[in-house]
């Protein structure tokens, strides 16, 4: 593979770091603070002792949150904060259609990926009443003429296919598990967990105190409204259904999209879910517009790393590392979008180093597209929000729109929280006007 090759692998945006790519990490928030927000979570988890906690969790898509997360995950399964945990991680987006998720779904998933991670450790629990439950199930949708094409699940696992991949199974499906919720509860938390609890417990099986479940991706569902209910479905899954995204009897975590994180919702999500932690960006400037210039510096190690990975230096990437500071700047402290710029530069050579051409044209094409997705009325919002670094007096759904966009970005540093617009809006067409 040549080196071009190699690099633009290394900058896929789509590829969270694993827990063991120590080499690539930067631990930003160490370095940057104000506080380490992987630390305060993993620690609050290992001290919830006898009483689970459902907590939230959001930021920007494309942030890091799941490569924090493998963080977390891993320091509770070493027993940090003297207190080892057993974690079952679920991707959320790998096992759901995520533009029609209810519920139900989640309950379902979480019920597979947690038997799916025991069995994978050794434990074998008593699945008699459930394999029962499914066999049930099978047996309805061979007999439902609509559903005569659809393969019957016999697993939790194909059952979870059927969910994600054939719409018109739905329907049915949910309509089974709507009846047989208190069962399945009963079954995961009276009889699997306590099992699966005494079991993990004993030396000879990791000697985990509890378990702790990670539905990550959640926060990819894409916004809509139900008019018929008069509240988005984001509203109606994480705050009309919070008692049964609450069903399990041990810690659960789950992410969330940010706007509604930030959206008039607030209070009432933090009272079914305790806190909301939020995972800032990198800030790449101050408050007066001034660089942030060790903000810059973390998002050139993340770079220099990759290349290092690959034996290479920045000089044999970029031209002039000026070019780098320039994508660093745009990016907003952004990973993805910092990645996404750099294989748009690349996309513009022959061959490396990167030159100031591709990446001018990168930016000028990177400011067209974002300006697409901004509405008349949403300049002056726009500029406000890049003047007084706060939150704008506007109707929810616009100021939710801008965060869902990628147009505003929030930073937090000792002063608290703050916000911009997206870097790119200020190079698009009337940004800077």
């Amino acid at each position: 593979m040549s080196l071009d090759a190699a690099l633009y692998q290394q900058f896929d945006p789509r590829h969270p770091l694993e827990a063991d790519e120590e080499d690539l990490y930067v631990d930003w928030q160490q370095e940057l603070g104000p506080e380490n927000l992987k630390l305060g979570l993993a620690r609050s988890i290992a001290r919830t002792g006898a009483f689970p906690i459902c907590r939230l969790f959001t930021g920007h898509r494309g942030a890091g949150k799941t490569t924090e997360l493998k963080r977390v995950e891993r320091m509770l399964e070493q027993g940090r904060f003297g207190r080892k945990l057993f974690v079952s991680f679920l991707e959320a987006e790998r096992w759901m259609d995520l533009n029609d998720v209810a519920p139900g779904d989640i309950v379902l998933h979480i019920a597979r990926q947690l038997i799916d991670d025991l069995k994978e450790a050794g434990f074998e629990c008593a699945m008699t009443n459930l394999e029962q439950f499914f066999l049930e199930v099978r047996d309805i949708l061979k007999q439902d003429v609509t559903l005569k094409t659809v393969q019957a699940p016999g697993s939790l696992v194909e059952l979870g296919a059927v969910l994600k991949d054939v719409p018109i199974a739905r329907s049915v499906l949910r309509g089974l598990f709507q009846g047989h919720l208190p069962t399945i509860y009963h079954l995961i938390n009276e009889v699997i967990l306590k099992q699966a609890r005494e079991w993990l417990r004993k030396p000879a099986h990791g000697g985990f105190a509890d378990i702790l479940v990670i539905v990550d991706e959640l926060d990819r569902i894409p916004q809509r409204v139900l008019k018929e209910q008069d509240l988005t479905n984001h509203e109606n899954l994480f705050v009309g259904n919070a008692r049964v995204l609450k069903f399990l009897n041990c810690d659960v975590l789950y992410t969330i999209p940010l706007a509604l994180a930030y959206s008039g919702c607030r209070e009432q999500l933090k009272g079914e879910f305790s806190e909301i932690l939020t995972l800032p960006l990198i800030p790449v400037r101050r408050h007066d517009g001034q660089d942030f210039e060790r903000g810059l510096a973390t998002l050139r190690k993340i770079v220099e790393l990759r290349c290092a990975k690959e034996g290479a230096t920045l000089d044999q990437l970029f031209a002039a590392r000026e070019l780098l500071g320039r994508l660093c700047r745009l990016s907003g402290g952004h990973v993805r979008n910092l990645f996404i710029l750099l294989r748009s530069a690349m996309d513009r050579c022959d061959h490396l180093p990167i030159n100031r051409q591709a990446v001018e044209l990168t930016v000028r094409r990177q400011a067209i597209d974002i300006s697409l997705a901004i509405r008349p009325r949403d300049w002056e919002v726009l500029r406000q929000v890049h003047r007084d670094h706060r939150p704008v007096e506007e109707p929810a759904e616009v100021w939710n729109g801008l965060l869902r966009n990628l147009l505003v970005f929030p930073y937090e540093d000792a002063d608290g929280l703050w916000y911009d617009w997206n870097p790119l809006v200020g190079e698009a067409p009337g940004g800077g006007s």
